[in-house]
């Protein structure tokens, strides 16, 4: 019976972060949703996204947003991701164009309304990185779910679809590793 006890408290008291797409837009217009369905609050640290071409992979900080026309970044909401997040709430980051947008820039790929200008690559996979603090955990975790991109050159339309049902958890110290070595290089 203890043994159960001990798996049910570790269970409830595990970070548990969804990365969805949202409704209300058109695949690559759809809202990035990171929702917190842990049992505590979480601090948004940072995110990497990686974008898998045929030419290979380009990861790249997304959390910063781009400032407008003016250079206006009064409000802090509107320019960066970064913070708690209580338990149940939901953040909008930003659409998956925007970010597959930001990605292909710092990779050097140009796009024209999500497909690369050069024949040659083709775009196979969007995947995001949402690295947090849980409680009061010193050591952060990341969340991970990847989304293939599909083009259909009927309509030419460029579509996202998840490759798993849920998101991933990632608590190794290999991965804890990466992220000190993102925070070291990309940051």
């Amino acid at each position: 019976m203890p043994s159960c006890f001990f798996h049910s408290y570790h269970r409830q008291r595990r970070p548990r972060v969804l990365i969805n797409k949202g409704v209300g837009g058109e695949d690559l217009d759809s809202p990035c949703l990171i929702c917190n369905m842990s049992q505590e609050s979480i601090f948004i640290y940072f995110f990497m996204a990686r974008l898998t071409t045929s030419q290979g992979c380009h990861f790249s900080a997304v959390t910063d947003g781009e400032t407008d026309a003016s250079g206006d970044r009064t409000l802090r909401s509107s320019w960066t991701r970064q913070g708690p997040l209580a338990s149940g709430e939901c953040l909008d980051v930003f659409s998956f164009r925007q970010i597959l947008d930001h990605v292909a820039r710092e990779a050097g790929i140009e796009l024209d309304q999500g497909v690369p200008i050069d024949p040659d690559i083709k775009l196979k996979s969007l995947e995001f990185h949402v690295i947090s603090i849980y409680g009061s955990d010193n050591a952060p975790f990341g969340a991970v779910r990847r989304f293939d991109i599909h083009f259909d050159s009927d309509s030419n339309r460029v579509t996202l679809r998840p490759n798993s049902i849920d998101t991933i958890s990632k608590t190794s110290r290999r991965y804890r590793r990466q992220i000190k070595r993102w925070l070291e290089d990309e940051l």
